[in-house]
């Protein structure tokens, strides 16, 4: 399936994707350059610059295309993310791209001939991706046992698992067997629409496993159901990386805290963010060069909108401190804003 080759005709109608998403442009040679159509649009008419011959856009003032990815898919999903006040996907885009093109199931366009049929499955498949999505209900993954052994040898209390629900799966034929099972629960928490699955066997891959597929962890943040009572009642939250970063922090009597999935702040997150009564959010991401860089990316997109606070870690991650650590080390450093 020849992506790359949908992707060089969308580079070569360029203007076209532009004036469609409302931009703005100057044309100059091989480059496009205008305002960014992902943050606010109010940039000086260069902050954004395309270049058809590599297929790659940038903002040069908060580095956007980090978020959505730095091809012609990601400045569509970006743009439209912006337009419509929620993250974008891919599916999404590539619709949208069909309508740009004329790319109908039962027609072949001129530009696409030799890629038509494989072009109209795959919007097929992300069609039906997508409603497959929206009616998805948890199977049963087998027998679990509680608490997770695996997450217990890794220094995590009994108490803890039970609370965030942490089990091993003992089933051969399920999905998620010989992998400790994190449940990701909805806004409200009374339904799981999500599961991590993570292999409690290092020669087993994947290391993680992400159930159902298709499930967009940038949509949510973890332990948001839980969390979201103490940081109404605070207005901070502690913000990182992953579910076991928030365990520990439960475990050092620190409530509100919510996980990423990951290092990077998607534009669905973000709206969620602003919906929260919040005025402080204290970062937490790993010590290590990605973290770095995504604390980086973080100050870009929140500081015009909270106080932001930059604990320095003594490990690797949250998660790897003892309690100890994190009420010596990391406490003294946001005195007053914890829960």
């Amino acid at each position: 399936m020849d992506l790359q080759k949908i992707k060089q005709t969308l580079n070569s109608r360029a203007t076209e994707v532009f004036d469609k998403l409302g931009m703005e442009y100057e044309v100059f040679g091989d480059n496009i350059y205008s305002t960014c159509p992902v943050h606010e649009s109010s940039d000086n008419p260069r902050a954004f610059s395309f270049s058809i011959e590599k297929g790659i856009w940038k903002c040069w003032t908060r580095d956007c295309q980090h978020q959505y990815r730095n091809d012609i898919f990601g400045l569509i999903r970006g743009a439209l993310s912006k337009r419509q006040g929620e993250d974008v996907g891919f599916s999404k885009a590539l619709k949208w791209a069909c309508n740009l093109l004329d790319v109908k199931r039962t027609t072949t366009p001129a530009p696409l001939q030799d890629y038509s049929d494989e072009f109209t499955k795959l919007v097929n498949i992300f069609s039906d991706e997508e409603i497959n999505k929206k009616s998805f209900t948890p199977v049963d993954l087998g027998e679990l046992s509680y608490p997770s052994k695996y997450f217990i040898n890794r220094g995590f209390k009994e108490e803890t698992l039970n609370h965030f629900g942490v089990g091993d799966c003992n089933t051969p034929t399920s999905k998620m067997y010989d992998r400790a099972v994190i449940p990701i629960h909805d806004e409200d928490g009374k339904n799981i629409i999500g599961m991590i699955g993570r292999t409690i066997k290092e020669y087993k891959s994947p290391k993680f496993l992400i159930y159902p597929k298709g499930f967009n962890k940038c949509d949510v943040f973890y332990n948001y159901h839980r969390a979201i009572e103490h940081v109404n009642q605070t207005g901070t939250l502690f913000l990182v990386e992953g579910q076991g970063d928030v365990w520990r922090l439960y475990e050092a009597g620190i409530y509100n805290a919510m996980s990423l999935f990951g290092k990077t702040l998607s534009r669905e997150q973000e709206n969620k963010l602003h919906k929260m009564p919040l005025t402080h959010i204290i970062v937490l991401t790993d010590n290590d060069q990605a973290g770095r860089e995504s604390k980086t990316q973080l100050q870009r997109q929140l500081n015009r909108m909270y106080k932001l606070t930059f604990p320095k870690l003594v490990a690797k991650d949250i998660g790897d401190m003892s309690i100890d650590q994190i009420k010596e080390k990391i406490l003294p450093q946001v005195k007053g804003f914890n829960s």
